[in-house]
């Protein structure tokens, strides 16, 4: 069967907390039961099936023995489909006669073939289960799970609730976890109990914190519609958006507000594509402007880091002996913790919790265009492939209107253009997938080139208004000054040449194949 659940992270308070709450408004709750479950995990030391994308356990669950095997799927903004097998089995080892999914068994016996393979950790949780149903005809298993994973020489906690769509719509999944942490800040699980067990049985720390992520290749199929390709694309973004704001709560990296940013960017760009096809619609309206004000709060961050590491640091060693940076560094350091704190803070406000379920529901709900209450979908309706060659063509007509008189744009005029190639290359990204690999190359190759110099050009405009900006009155003394009008006089320089070197990359990207066509 398919599986469709939601993991969320708690703290072992918040766990005890939703036990003891009432039912969510529209939800009628069953009786809860609580039993104990030891999970025996099996693998090769190398971890050949984890390797493969499967899951192989055992698990005792108070009466007898249950084996479970679980392959592909994986976790994204808290999400997991993937399909499970599950038959009773009569004792711990596992039991391959009893697969009745012949495929399935032979694969697992092929890749276990020879191999040294046996318990590499265990769980043991106490389950508390309860289901929950609404007027919808969803029925959601929710299992609230505390206890550890171990191996033989570790132990770690586990606290964790699980939201699994037994039957009905997905948007009871999204409605019921909105419900029950209404006033906490949602954290979606990106791993599972096997993920912390295998990172002990590898002596890595349990808990990893997230990396940066960037955004990932989207495949569309060349005859599935428009509105199936939105589903994918809003998708992606929340991976990325929820993926990044792990990150920036758990690592001081620049990266992490960056590659926020980027997410929040492209959902909003996404929205824009599509426009003409979800008129001033509320919902899509209300999903913008959420996006808008984080991004503008993670951009805060960003450009006081980009400031430091782009702006900055490349000149320290130019800089004549009687000038010091440190003085610069110390004002500028105030200024960005501030800045972290402000978007940490938005990025656990419970009042995210709306934007990104709502945003999860969209990209995963068969009905998503009833409940935007949408009446008419011809556009969306669509063939990907021509819905996909319109916005192309309009992305770069916008380019080209803004590019108009090259040599003569103001400061701002280059800051609009340098937005408008953005999101040519974010409508190109979206898109790649039906296009053959060659005809794009060419085309993607030249934007990024010419985006990356108007992105230092815009770098280099935007410091001293920054830095004005952002740092305190009384650090803005003379030796401070003194610093940035070198490192600006030095940027603006190598400006001069790189309006030239971007003008030249325009002239490049209009001469190159109009791929889409």
């Amino acid at each position: 069967m398919h599986e469709i659940e939601l993991k969320l992270s708690v703290d072992e308070a918040t766990l005890a907390q939703l036990i003891k709450a009432k039912p969510p408004k529209g939800f009628a709750v069953s009786e809860q039961s609580t039993k104990k479950l030891r999970s025996v995990y099996y693998d090769t030391p190398d971890h050949t099936l984890k390797k493969a994308r499967i899951s192989l356990r055992t698990r005792h669950n108070g009466t007898n023995w249950l084996q479970t095997i679980k392959q592909g799927g994986g976790m994204q903004s808290g999400l997991s489909k993937r399909i499970e097998l599950e038959l009773p089995i009569g004792g711990i080892e596992p039991d391959f006669d009893a697969i009745t999914d012949e495929e399935v068994r032979q694969k697992l016996l092929s890749l276990l073939q020879d191999k040294d393979w046996g318990i590499l950790f265990e769980t043991a949780i106490s389950r508390t289960l309860t289901y929950y149903t609404d007027k919808a005809g969803a029925k959601i298993e929710v299992a609230f799970d505390s206890g550890i994973a171990k191996t033989k020489t570790d132990e770690h906690p586990i606290h964790e609730v699980e939201l699994e769509l037994m039957e009905g719509p997905v948007e009871s999944l999204y409605k019921l976890a909105g419900a029950l942490m209404k006033d906490r800040p949602i954290l979606f699980s990106n791993s599972n109990k096997a993920g912390v067990g295998y990172r002990l049985a590898s002596g890595q720390p349990p808990e990893l914190p997230s990396e940066a992520q960037h955004s990932n290749y989207i495949e569309l199929e060349p005859e599935e519609s428009a509105g199936s390709a939105l589903q994918k694309i809003l998708g992606e973004c929340l991976n990325q958006i929820v993926a990044n704001r792990s990150c920036v709560l758990q690592q001081d990296i620049s990266e992490g507000p960056h590659q926020l940013r980027v997410g929040l960017r492209r959902l909003r760009s996404a929205f824009n594509i599509y426009k003409a096809a979800l008129p001033n619609n509320e919902i899509i309206a209300d999903l913008d402007a959420s996006a808008k004000q984080l991004a503008t709060t993670a951009g805060n961050q960003r450009d006081i880091d980009v400031l430091v590491e782009d702006i900055i640091t490349p000149v320290i060693p130019l800089l004549p002996v009687t000038h010091s940076v440190e003085p610069l560094f110390e004002a500028i350091k105030l200024a960005h913790v501030e800045a972290q704190v402000e978007l940490r803070q938005d990025l656990i406000n419970p009042q995210l919790n709306g934007f990104l379920l709502q945003l999860g529901e969209l990209s995963h709900s068969p009905a998503w265009k009833e409940n935007l209450g949408l009446t008419d979908t011809r556009k969306l309706d669509l063939p990907i492939q021509t819905f996909a060659q319109n916005a192309l063509s309009k992305r770069w007509r916008a380019c080209e209107k803004r590019a108009e008189n090259l040599q003569d744009l103001t400061i701002e005029q280059r800051h609009d253009l340098r937005k408008a190639l953005k999101k040519m290359r974010y409508t190109v990204e979206f898109f790649r997938s039906l296009y053959e690999p060659e005809d794009l190359r060419i085309f993607l190759k030249c934007l990024k080139r010419l985006q990356n110099t108007f992105g230092y050009l815009n770098d280099v405009a935007m410091a001293d208004r920054l830095v004005a900006m952002k740092l305190p009155q009384s650090l803005q003394n003379n030796e401070v000054s003194t610093v940035i009008g070198f490192v600006a006089g030095w940027h603006q320089a190598r400006a001069d040449n790189a309006w030239l070197e971007a003008q030249e990359r325009w002239n490049a990207a209009v001469e190159a194949p109009k791929y889409w066509h």
